[in-house]
């Protein structure tokens, strides 16, 4: 895949070890975790709106299937870092049916009118690594990107502020330096969303391919929403 990271860092962390792999004692920290998790996600959104705490129970509902227990501390942390519900729930349409529901609502009752934003350069189609996958693959997850593209559309400052990171520099030559840096857990939780979409499709591919695919759609995305916020601020 070409590079399409610019200034943005490809995260690439380990991935969680498999439930298969686990004896009774980290199987049962591990849904220790996840109780902690559960509650935490609770918590940050019982400091939301009325509208956020419905999204957070199906967010809760979503992390209580044995089978996604693996994905709670992403979610989780995503929610920490402020990153909009309706995202992360887009996130998770891919593989959720409540979820898909409930962004397909909001993106019709949603009173923000927003140009349809371009994502045609980053289709799965197109992409070399998933030739092998069939046409209604490649058309679902296509779906799926567009409705993290539309739902990014709605809230496109607030998805600025809580997706690009930004730090300063490790190198000591370069402290001055300012790094910007797409949200680890964000391109970690759709990569992992995306994996369990095409084991259930009985088709695997290697984990570091789904996370680059993942970082040049948001990379992508980023670069959409900045220009559409230079493109408002012209006619304010």
């Amino acid at each position: 895949m070409a590079d399409t990271g610019g200034d943005f860092e490809l995260f690439t962390g380990p991935a969680p070890k498999e439930a298969d792999e686990m004896n009774k004692e980290q199987f049962r920290d591990e849904m220790k975790k996840t109780q902690q998790a559960l509650a935490q996600l609770q918590k940050e959104e019982g400091k939301a709106k009325a509208n956020d705490h419905k999204l957070a129970q199906i967010l809760v509902q979503f992390l209580s299937q044995p089978e996604n227990t693996d994905l709670f501390l992403l979610v989780s942390r995503a929610v920490a870092n402020n990153i909009p519900s309706e995202l992360i729930l887009a996130i998770i349409s891919l593989i959720d049916k409540k979820a898909s529901e409930e962004v397909k609502v909001f993106l019709e009752s949603s009173e923000e009118q927003s140009p349809s934003p371009e994502s045609k350069a980053l289709t799965i189609a197109k992409n070399k690594n998933f030739q092998s996958l069939s046409p209604d693959q490649k058309k679902t997850i296509d779906n799926w990107i567009n409705r993290i593209n539309e739902v990014s559309f709605k809230k496109p400052h607030r998805v600025l502020e809580s997706v690009v990171i930004k730090k300063r520099s490790e190198n000591p030559s370069q402290m001055d330096n300012i790094i910007r840096q797409i949200s680890p857990s964000l391109v970690q939780l759709s990569a992992f969303i995306l994996r369990n979409y095409l084991t259930a499709q009985n088709t695997s591919f290697e984990f570091s391919q789904l996370q680059e695919f993942m970082q040049a759609v948001f990379v992508n995305l980023i670069k959409n929403l900045e220009e559409l916020i230079q493109e408002q601020k012209k006619f304010t």
